[in-house]
């Protein structure tokens, strides 16, 4: 009879429990441990009523109360262990899952619960053996959705989709599946299943906010920037909390050239989180802009831009896990690229900046910064060259200079190992993979990847370009090989003090240039490159299928727009005057209509200054695809380089077209790219040496259909001579295998 009491009261006791009603459940548990103190069993019933109701403490002393009565009683070791790991005990909880594990091997939430520990332990590859075993004993959602987590951090994103989809199976329509299946997409390049899914997760939730976020970063990275900025709407009419959303919507309107909108929207953030890097650090960059009105705005910019990167040097504090999360975070996500734009000598901003990158990436990983190389004193194998790029396909970095690097070095003296940062794969990426000796591609995580790159020993490590990719940048602030080189893919100075040398052109760089970086500069002979003419023959195509007119003199003024700076800006209306009929050919921005209009407008001012109109002789064409671009290039009678910033691809392909060339060389590299080319041609007519003299050349050429003939069947005759030149090669292997003596002496 009593026993029946026990049980009767224990049962209503479980009943309340199940019903929420934990103060009930909790006076008959305490009243039966009076009336039965040696019942194991009730001290971990109360146990867990008083887990579920957040009191750990006591819940973890009734526990160890039942286990002291039944050292082998499994269900108070698991839930020991389920109360310590909600307690944030993780390393403690996972000593009992393990005992609860040896006492009952079949219970599937025991392995489950412990690759979750292990799991907030960052140790995934054991996360991953105890998850596999809860769903071998019994598939459930969790298990699969934890490992797709799991398989999305390692970067294996596969293997994430695969469990993801079948936790998706099990629960059915799951919006967590579904904005993590967004997030994988996303991170793997495929952008429009990355929206299907992120939209099939809000379908379901409306109310979830990180979705909308992450939708908006998609509709960014395409280039739908008004979708972005919705997106980043509605998660402010959910919540007021979602910072990141706030700071997505500021980075938005950077990047649509609304400067003052996104500063404020930074510094609203600023007021309430003064501490939060990334707002900083995106703050800092908003004042390098793209398209500028004039030049005081550029002087006003930069002077803004010194001083928010000071701020950011001194208020630089790494006090908790979290502010060095979040600094890593602001790295490369957000780089000076358009400070290469204002036309000036960058060498002490990029200084500071590149000191700062250094900072952060050493406090997140400082066991790799205190790394140090020692080489054999025989180099008699073949050197190891790595190549870090995010543009191993159809890009103007894999025209210069990967492609000439790759193709030709021998591969005998020299092993090229290729890391490919980006996601975007098409025929060149296929030649770039048989090219090398080893070729390591869809690796998006940085720890995995930087640990592959230590793992190949290299000599060498090349960036082809920085600024222009998170990850390369983020790698390239390491010393990961006891020589690291950068070279022209973005033309500016890193700052980056892990750089050693920067491999330019003789022909390009001025007297002077040792001025401009803080890598120690090699000028490879002549243009420093190989280039591989690939311009496809006969290209039929006519002026009317660009909407472009028949009779006009045609100047074609394609580089991008971010290049052309306002002090240049009358070079135009100053040709037209003196050209019945021409028309300067522009190609809109690659971030949309905004920063295409800005730019126009300020060729109406500069058109209008001069009594003309500029929508009279100003086309802007939308972008092109490759052929048609090509095709542009055969229609166009001249190309007029950009001073502020030269074109060198564009110049290459403006040749290989027969287009004559005018440009204006200024101090720097970047302003002197076609200037070189037409030196190493011995084509030097249209070389201005200065504004007055770059529109007379211009003028002369459009009038005069005779000389731009001549100009034209001369470089149809001499353009081979910039092409397929060897010297850069052997100069290049040579500065190899020159530098790795060195070191190997030193060392």
């Amino acid at each position: 009879m009593k026993e029946r009491g026990f049980n009767r009261k224990l049962q209503h006791a479980l009943d309340l429990q199940g019903r929420g009603e934990l103060e009930k459940a909790e006076d008959i548990l305490r009243n039966l441990i009076d009336d039965y103190p040696k019942n194991f069993a009730v001290y971990n019933y109360l146990g867990t009523v008083l887990r579920m109701r957040q009191e750990f403490d006591e819940a973890i002393e009734y526990y160890r109360k039942a286990l002291e009565l039944n050292p082998k009683y499994f269900e108070a070791y698991y839930n020991l262990a389920l109360t310590l790991q909600a307690k944030g005990n993780n390393e403690e909880s996972i000593l009992y899952y393990e005992k609860a594990i040896d006492l009952n091997p079949h219970f599937a939430g025991s392995y489950h619960n412990l690759g979750k520990a292990l799991q907030l332990k960052d140790n995934l590859d054991e996360a991953i053996v105890y998850y596999e075993k809860a769903i071998g004993l019994n598939p459930n959602f969790a298990s699969y959705y934890n490992l797709g987590e799991i398989y999305h951090k390692k970067g294996c994103y596969h293997e994430a989709i695969e469990n993801l989809k079948r936790a998706n199976q099990i629960s059915g329509n799951n919006e967590l599946v579904y904005a993590k299946l967004g997030s994988v997409y996303y991170e793997m390049g495929y952008l429009d299943d990355a929206i299907e899914y992120y939209k099939k997760a809000l379908q379901i939730m409306t109310n979830f906010p990180a979705a909308y976020n992450n939708l908006g970063n998609v509709f960014r990275e395409k280039g739908l920037f008004q979708e972005a900025l919705d997106c980043y709407q509605a998660v402010e009419t959910l919540t007021q909390n979602f910072i990141e959303a706030k700071l997505n919507k500021g980075i938005t309107l950077m990047e649509l050239g609304d400067t003052q909108a996104a500063v404020k929207v930074f510094e609203t953030i600023l007021e309430n989180n003064p501490d939060y890097i990334l707002a900083g650090w995106a703050k800092c960059m908003a004042h390098l802009q793209v398209i500028y009105e004039d030049l005081s705005h550029i002087e006003n910019a930069r002077a803004q831009y010194r001083r928010e990167l000071q701020k950011l040097r001194e208020q630089i504090c790494f006090k908790d896990a979290n502010y060095t999360r979040d600094a890593y975070e602001a790295v490369g996500n957000l780089q000076p690229f358009f400070l290469a734009c204002q036309g000036e000598n960058d060498r002490e901003l990029q200084r500071s900046y590149g000191d700062l990158v250094c900072k952060i990436i050493a406090e997140k990983y400082p066991e790799i910064t205190d790394k140090s190389f020692i080489l054999s004193e025989s180099l008699q194998e073949p050197i190891r060259i790595g190549i870090v790029s995010a543009h191993f396909y159809h890009h103007s970095v894999w025209k210069i200079p990967l492609r000439g690097w790759i193709e030709n070095i021998d591969k005998n003296r020299f092993h090229i190992y290729g890391y490919y940062t980006g996601r975007r794969k098409d025929s060149i990426t296929d030649t770039a993979r048989n090219q090398c000796y080893r070729f390591i591609e869809d690796i998006h995580n940085l720890e995995k990847l930087f640990k592959t790159i230590q793992e190949d020993n290299l000599h060498v490590l090349m960036y082809p370009e920085i600024g222009m990719d998170p990850i390369t940048l983020r790698l390239a602030a390491l010393r990961l090989a006891p020589v690291q080189c950068v070279s022209l893919g973005h033309p500016d100075t890193t700052g980056l003090p892990t750089i050693d040398y920067y491999l330019s052109s003789e022909l390009m760089e001025p007297y002077d240039a040792n001025e401009h970086y803080t890598e120690q500069l090699i000028r490879l002979p002549n243009l420093g490159f190989y280039y591989e003419p690939s311009v496809p023959h006969d290209i039929e195509m006519k002026r009317e299928e660009l909407g472009l007119p028949e009779n006009s003199v045609l100047y074609l003024c394609s580089h991008a727009l971010f290049t052309y700076l306002p002090q240049y800006d009358e070079l135009y209306p100053r040709i037209a005057r003196n050209i019945e009929d021409c028309t300067f050919v522009f190609i809109s921005s690659q971030k949309g209509n905004m920063l295409t209009n800005r730019f126009y407008s300020r060729l109406k001012k500069a058109f209008t200054k001069f009594g003309l109109k500029a929508s009279d002789f100003v086309v802007i064409l939308p972008r092109l695809d490759q052929l048609k671009y090509y095709a542009l290039n055969c229609l166009c009678d001249v190309f007029l380089d950009t001073p502020g910033w030269s074109a060198n691809n564009s110049t290459f392909e403006a040749i290989a077209c027969n287009v004559p060339v005018i440009t204006l060389p200024g101090k720097l590299m970047r302003q002197r790219h076609a200037a070189a080319i037409l030196t190493m041609m011995g084509m030097k007519d249209t070389i201005a040496s200065s504004l007055d003299e770059y529109i007379e050349l211009a003028v002369h050429l459009g009038k005069d259909a005779e000389w731009r003939k001549y100009q034209s069947e001369k470089i149809a005759k001499i353009k081979h001579s910039i092409y397929r030149d060897r010297r850069c090669i052997t100069a290049l292997e040579d500065f190899f295998e020159r530098v790795l003596s060195e070191k190997t002496r030193e060392s």
